[in-house]
Formats: C-alpha cells, sequence, structure tokens
C-alpha cells in the first residue's frame, strides 16, 4: 500500500458496497453472527398473550419446575403427575402423555372439528419441542390456528397443573375445556379472528349470546318507543 501525502483522508464504511455509511446497514450489523430463532413461527409469531409465549419458550427449553427438574436439584416435590396421579410428571407427558390433557384434546377436537387435533391421531414423540413442532404443523389444519390454540390449551393445562400443586384445587376435563372455550373467546374480542367462526358452529348457545349480543343496540330504541305510548 502506497500513501499520497497531498491526499486528503475519508473515512470508508466497510459495510457497503460504496463505502458511504447508512443506518440500514449500521442495523444490519448488530446482528451479524447471530443465530436465527427457529421459535419464531412456532411460539413469538402467533396471536397470544406474552406471558403465554413465555411459557411455551420455557416448555420447548425444558425449563418448567415439573418434577423430574425439581430432583435435580434435590428440591422438594411430588414425583406423580398431579393430573392424571399415574405417571411421572415432565414437561413431555403433561403436554402429550397425560390421561387428563389427552381427554381435553379430545373435546376440543370435536368442538372445533379438527379431528388431527385428537389424541388417538398423534404419532410418537420423544420431548415437548417435537410434540410441539408435530401439532404446530398437522395437515388439515389452519396454521394460525392451531399455533395459537396450543398457547392457550398448554397455558390453561399448566395453570391446573399448578392449582392442584399449590392451592389443592382441582376441576374435571370437560370444565377446563369449557373455561378453553370461554378464554377463546376472550382472544378473539381481542385480537384472535381465526377461531372465531367455531365459536358460532360448534358452540349453539354462544352462536345465540352473539345474535343478541349485536342485535341489543336496536332493540333500545324500540323499548324506549314502547315506554312512550
Amino acid at each position: 500500500m502506497q500513501l499520497d501525502e497531498c491526499a486528503r483522508d475519508k473515512f470508508i464504511w466497510r459495510w457497503t458496497a460504496s463505502g458511504e455509511y447508512s443506518t440500514s446497514s449500521a442495523y444490519r450489523v448488530q446482528y451479524f453472527g447471530s443465530v436465527k430463532s427457529e421459535l419464531k413461527p412456532l411460539i413469538w409469531k402467533p396471536w397470544a398473550p406474552q406471558k403465554c409465549k413465555f411459557f411455551a419458550w420455557l416448555v420447548i427449553k425444558n425449563r418448567v419446575w415439573t418434577s423430574d427438574r425439581l430432583a435435580t436439584r434435590g428440591w422438594p416435590r411430588n414425583e406423580v403427575c398431579p393430573l392424571c396421579r399415574r405417571d411421572p410428571e415432565m414437561a413431555h407427558h403433561l403436554l402429550a402423555g397425560c390421561r387428563y390433557t389427552k381427554h381435553v384434546w379430545t373435546l376440543i377436537a370435536a368442538w372445533i372439528a379438527w379431528p388431527q387435533l385428537s389424541p388417538a391421531q398423534w404419532p410418537a414423540t420423544e420431548s415437548a419441542e417435537d410434540w410441539w413442532r408435530l401439532m404446530a404443523t398437522l395437515n388439515g389444519v389452519p396454521k394460525k390456528g392451531i399455533q395459537s390454540l396450543l398457547l392457550l390449551v398448554n397455558w390453561e393445562v399448566w395453570k391446573e397443573r399448578n392449582a392442584r400443586t399449590f392451592a389443592r384445587k382441582e376441576i374435571p376435563p370437560l370444565v377446563l375445556f369449557q373455561k378453553i372455550k370461554e378464554e377463546a373467546r376472550s382472544w378473539g374480542l381481542a385480537g384472535l379472528s381465526i377461531l372465531q367462526p367455531y365459536w358460532t358452529l360448534c358452540d349453539p348457545f354462544l352462536g345465540v349470546q352473539s345474535f343478541f349480543f349485536h342485535l341489543f343496540p336496536y332493540l333500545k330504541p324500540l323499548r324506549a318507543l314502547g315506554r312512550s305510548f
């Protein structure tokens, strides 16, 4: 390299072909060497509250405090799954192997008429992550719908597990299924539209509720008019 003492010094930005600085290139530089996460379309992108997404991340990374992980720390624990009271508690068992959870999924599959969600159709999996990925990519099931539904159902199952473990309160699968339906309706009102058709098609009572909810504003003037006579 030969230096020209008469030439003026200038800055060259190595991250663009022209050598000129740009904010977009500076932004891209920040991510050089980063690893692209495969979990974005699985848990971070679907519509759901952040607490459900964070819980899903913990499950997939095997960081939830189930009995098998408590045992590695020597902490007090109940060896048996609090939902089925039969098998050892692990994240994979809690979400995919427990008979209580399978009963809930059977009810859900019948409710929204997606037979692929029935546990009878599930192939064997080795981990909670394998099972989650399998469920999120089922053929014939809308991806946006099942990805949000997975976040909802697994979160409600975990809450039921905690209620039994810490509060000594429990509900049967059918009641938990009703809670999931009500929570799905709340999610829909908050922005999740993919499951809205299933409330009215598969639950006539909710369909009647929705009908009168939308009709009510038009009935109020008629009621006022009737009182004026």
